[in-house]
């Protein structure tokens, strides 16, 4: 019997693993590496020319507001949606599943997935669509999160509610529902295919600056992208961007995102005073090309444009239901979307105010 020399073994069994990228998504960890070594995580935009209120537009996204129609599909106790948050799926009469979160009062995200989504999106960061509608659902519980199998059933409007379009491609893990770590963006390859180091390190200051403290690695997605069947340059991205724009330990509050006003530890080396849930990675150095980038980008969003992305995701509706604002007066008085606007160009103002070692 032929036993092939281990180099030629080696290569006919890669080149075999490859096709099932399409289909398998946990890989072995050296290919799960290589993948993020000719990674990308973002595109060239002009951030001036986007309309952050409505978002990116396209199948299966919506303007702000948009009534979409849907029936209540029923709790599958092999399917289930997971997490902690009040979601439920709804199927469109075309047959897309939905999957709604709602809830605002009790449910943060509802804000904050649609703001963080947003601004990546709009400063040209791999991210997925996700649209603030008013749900109309056919044969609805009242409270589909908490609903049995006898709570009655009505047609329901839901709003502030939320809808999701996942990024299209095939994803891949290193472990089952685990992608990659911020402490992996390090590894990216420019020599390789990957992104440059100033793009790399613009996404970490990034979520720095929206307050990404939920970022372990199942948080994270690693996409071989529609139109890229070779996977020759893999998309790294956030996907679970709903606890942003708050502190650790809480999901979207201006009260918790301004309680911390200052981002750097040591702004003269541009060390990030930034950790989260993903204890391995804490306080990152962060280059001059990365903030020079992440600088420019941000830049370029006008004020209206900022008021925009807030509104967008119905900062409006959550100003309502938070603490009210006190000023430097001692005076209180209701929140509003102005408030978060001056917070985001003051945050904002520590990164383009200061310049790293090169």
């Amino acid at each position: 019997m032929y036993n092939p020399p281990m180099p030629i073994l080696l290569i006919s069994l890669l080149l075999a693993a490859l096709p099932s990228l399409a289909y398998a998504k946990v890989v072995s960890n050296e290919m799960f590496l290589d993948h993020v070594r000719r990674a990308q995580v973002r595109v060239a935009v002009d951030p001036s020319t986007l309309d952050l209120r409505n978002g990116p537009q396209g199948p299966g996204t919506y303007p702000l507001g948009a009534e979409v129609g849907c029936k209540y599909e029923e709790k599958d106790s092999l399917h289930p949606l997971g997490g902690h948050s009040p979601k439920f799926p709804c199927v469109t009469p075309d047959g897309r599943r939905l999957k709604v979160k709602y809830k605002g009062e009790a449910n943060p995200e509802v804000y904050g997935e649609v703001v963080g989504a947003r601004l990546l999106w709009a400063l040209g960061f791999y991210a997925d669509s996700m649209s603030s509608v008013k749900i109309m659902c056919e044969n609805c519980p009242a409270d589909p999160w908490t609903a049995t199998a006898s709570s009655p059933r009505n047609k329901r409007a839901f709003e502030p509610a939320t809808v999701q379009e996942r990024l299209k491609g095939a994803e891949i893990e290193r472990a089952a529902g685990e992608a990659w770590t911020f402490g992996d963006l390090d590894l990216v390859n420019p020599e390789l295919g990957g992104a440059s180091r100033a793009d790399t390190d613009a996404l970490k200051l990034l979520a720095a600056f929206m307050n990404h403290g939920d970022n372990t690695a199942n948080q994270q997605r690693l996409v071989c992208l529609e139109g890229d069947p070779e996977c020759k340059s893999p998309a790294m991205y956030i996907t679970d961007v709903g606890g942003v724009f708050g502190g650790k330990g809480y999901f979207t509050s201006y009260k918790h995102w301004t309680r911390r006003p200052k981002l750097w530890k040591d702004s003269a080396r541009c060390v990030l005073d930034f950790s989260g849930t993903d204890n391995k990675y804490k306080d990152p150095v962060i280059s001059e090309g990365g903030r020079k980038l992440l600088a420019d980008l941000l830049g370029k969003l006008s004020e209206s444009q900022v008021k925009d992305l807030f509104l967008g995701a119905r900062f409006d509706h959550l100003a309502r239901r938070e603490p009210p604002f006190i000023g430097a007066n001692g005076k209180s008085r209701p929140l509003t979307v102005d408030d978060w606007v001056k917070a985001f160009i003051e945050r904002r103002s520590q990164i383009t105010g200061v310049r790293c070692p090169q």
